[in-house]
């Protein structure tokens, strides 16, 4: 409309600054939108509808009766005239901004709802749209204008289905508003709306007091408007209600669950941005700009928003927070159940770093068990599974996550059903304790309930057909001992590559040469002493420093050869724990010695942190290398003919294979088994000869000697001493193929 033209109430004129109208299209007069909703039409007083063709025209007479593009009343009865004037009626929703820049906003919002009105009227006119659509599209349009003109820095929040608001045509003070920490208001001038709390709150009066456009100033500044939209970003995340103020406008539209906090400065995010902002935070901690902590952080963050965590101790905090960002890690730390068994593994392993993958291991098993449960059968928490009539329901979630076969009547992966087993008892002991101190007499039931089902039915249902699964998996395996001669190969290869890296590394001490120097001579300690390479990773630096290096003792070295006391001599001798506990010991050459020894003396050079305890230490790391791995990597480069069998379980089965066959006493042997780390019993029953080379080679004999009736001939010796290979051989020959 002109600025020339006037209302027909009030006789002022349009301003495009401050005021909008509306026009009649019938007697082209027009209306502030103000005075239009002053003289709005009741439709509950009848008398005032009654219309004529000659009000229609004369305005000025009876312009409180007149509206606008009303129908004549001789058209059709009362009722169908009310609800056509409440369809037509205009509605229009304006921004009350001053700004040249919403007032250009707001001509434009105007001639769209002008053209989307002229296209319901003629619509309307010809008859192609019913009433219930003209309404449903006119209140469709009004919303739309109302949240286009109202839109700011900020998402909106739906506990059904969260998602922004479009924030690209939001305006600049709009999108600046921050909420104050100590009122919750929202707030466009920040700085001086502190001033209002100056005389109370002593962070803010040190604010205010700092030189203006100060580099402090600014950054407390900073601290402070994070402060105060963290608290309304959290209270709104906690009742799903209410609009989120993240740090960066976006113009597509994300979710809540997109978006995260950071944990050092407590601005809020997109989650895949996460990590750039991080990097250059300036509220990051000096000690947070390491290698590597940057991939960690989206898991930081995640779990300084979970209130369940908080309730656990920063030891099992700090093992949580490094576990991979997914579902199953975000179901862990969703459940308490699952947080307090993490607490008990970490009570009871928490002094020894290397049980923390397990410990994330049990954790996940449980995740992925709680996610099948959650997804197919709505059960959300280990409470509220061992309720006794959910047993058969924990059943199928077991069989489902272990991969179980109805038709073959096995799993894929039956250890896994068996862990799960164990976990669940665990599980369920903790919640009965939780049951008793918090004398909830309905938990105790369904833990004792649920605990004398498992001791009766879980074997019938699970284990039974799991242990049967890994029985039949070892049957006609074939032998897996390393020939000898692929044994000399590695040891030959690794003599060659230990040469080279220790001169590259004296050369140039770098975390490259380090870590290769570290891994050859791993892989030549496990080789050497047949370890395990879990054992050999875990030697410990203060270990290897405090080894016994004490001369031989006069009494003991009288009843020893030369030969022998010159070993004791050479060799040095590292204790170190073994499996379930054991003391074992690494025997270490001078060669060894001395490349461990370098390693040692360069660690802080090569980047190795002061904080890791390990001897084969990665560099900036707390973890050390993995033996296996390195064992891995030159078996497949030394060029032997079946590498795969040279593996530390497999040597060490090959060193006891030898001792049997040297036909040792029993003493003997049980030197050799306190030293690979196990009892006479183990070492008898698993690493003895083939049982499949004993069978052909000794019990054959014996069952020859039956089957020709010489048995008694045989009288008074022993497997070893009966000779029958002339009977065989002739056999062998005439046999046919």
């Amino acid at each position: 409309m002109s600025h020339l033209e006037k209302c027909v109430i009030c006789g002022g004129p349009f301003s495009p600054l401050k005021w909008s109208g509306v026009r009649c299209e019938v007697c082209n007069q027009t209306w502030h939108k103000r005075c239009y909703n002053i003289h709005t039409v009741d439709i509950s007083e009848p008398q005032s509808l009654v219309l004529n063709e000659q009000s229609s025209s004369e305005v000025g007479s009876s312009e409180e009766e007149y509206v606008p593009d009303s129908a004549s009343d001789s058209d059709s009865s009362f009722d169908n005239r009310s609800e056509i004037l409440s369809i037509n009626r205009k509605r229009v929703q304006i921004s009350e901004v001053s700004t040249s820049q919403s007032a250009s906003k707001k001509r434009r919002f105007h001639q769209e709802d002008s053209v989307e009105g002229d296209r319901l009227r003629s619509s309307e006119a010809a008859g192609s749209l019913s009433e219930d659509e003209l309404r449903k599209r006119r209140f469709e349009k009004s919303d739309a204008t109302s949240n286009e003109g109202n839109a700011h820095n900020e998402c909106m929040i739906d506990s059904s289905n969260a998602r922004p608001e479009d924030l690209s045509k939001s305006s600049l003070s709009l999108r600046n508003r921050n909420y104050c920490y100590i009122c919750g208001k929202l707030q466009t001038k920040f700085t001086r709306h502190l001033k209002t709390h100056e005389k109370k709150y002593a962070d803010v009066a040190q604010v205010l007091s700092l030189p203006k456009k100060s580099k402090k100033r600014l950054e407390m500044l900073a601290k402070l408007r994070n402060k105060g939209n963290h608290d309304h970003n959290s209270e709104v995340l906690a009742s799903g209600i209410g609009t989120l103020k993240p740090k960066r406008t976006s113009k597509k539209n994300y979710k809540e669950k997109d978006y995260i906090h950071c944990i050092y400065c407590q601005a809020l995010y997109l989650r895949r941005d996460l990590w750039r902002h991080v990097r250059k935070c300036s509220s990051k901690p000096g000690k947070a700009n390491s290698e590597g902590y940057d991939r960690r952080v989206l898991s930081l963050a995640s779990m300084n928003e979970s209130a369940l965590c908080q309730q656990v101790s920063p030891g099992v905090w700090k093992l949580l927070a490094v576990m991979k960002d997914d579902d199953i890690t975000s179901t862990v730390r969703s459940d308490f159940s699952i947080l307090q068994l993490a607490q008990s593994l970490f009570n009871k392993h928490g002094q020894d770093p290397t049980k923390f993958d397990y410990i994330r291991q049990r954790l996940r098993e449980c995740g992925r068990l709680l996610l099948v449960l959650r997804k197919e059968f709505s059960i959300n928490t280990f409470e509220d599974a061992v309720r006794p009539g959910n047993f058969d329901v924990v059943i199928k979630a077991v069989k489902k996550v272990s991969g179980y076969d109805g038709e073959k009547n096995c799993y894929s992966t039956p250890s896994l059903a068996l862990k799960l087993g164990h976990s669940l008892q665990k599980l369920n002991d903790i919640l009965h304790c939780r049951a008793l101190m918090a004398q909830d007499s309905t938990l105790i039931k369904s833990t004792q309930s649920f605990k004398t089902l498992y001791s009766t039915k879980w074997s019938e249902f699970i284990s039974h057909t799991a242990l049967s699964t890994l029985n039949e998996r070892h049957f006609n395996k074939p032998s897996t001992l390393p020939f000898t001669e692929d044994v000399q190969c590695l040891h030959r290869h690794l003599e060659k590559i230990t040469d080279q890296a220790l001169k590259d590394f004296e050369e140039h001490s770098s975390p490259k040469s380090y870590s290769e120097l570290c891994k050859v001579t791993m892989a030549k300690v496990i080789l050497f002493n047949r370890r395990r390479g879990g054992e050999v990773s875990k030697m410990t630096l203060c270990g290897f420093q405090e080894r016994d290096s004490s001369a031989l003792h006069k009494d003991i070295a009288f009843g020893l050869t030369k030969f022998e006391r010159h070993l004791c001599q050479h060799f040095s001798r590292v204790e170190l724990r073994g499996k379930r506990g054991r003391k074992v010991a690494v025997l270490l050459s001078p060669d060894m010695v001395n490349a461990i020894t370098r390693l040692t003396e360069k660690r802080a050079d090569c980047g190795v942190l002061a904080e890791n305890p390990f001897l084969f230490a990665r560099p900036k790391c707390l973890t050390p290398y993995r033996g296996q791995d390195c064992l891995r990597l030159y078996a497949a480069e030394c060029g032997a003919k079946n590498p795969e069998l040279l593996r530390s379980t497999q040597l060490r089965k090959h060193v006891a294979t030898l001792s049997q066959i040297l036909n040792l006493k029993n003493h003997e042997l049980d030197q050799v088994a306190n030293f690979l780390g196990h009892d006479i019993r183990v070492h008898r029953e698993y690493y003895r000869l083939p049982e499949a080379t004993t069978q052909l080679a000794k019990i054959s004999k014996l069952l020859i000697a039956m089957e020709k009736g010489s048995l008694k001939n045989l009288q008074g010796k022993s497997l070893e001493e009966i000779e029958i290979e002339g009977e065989v051989a002739f056999k062998l020959r005439i046999r046919p193929f």
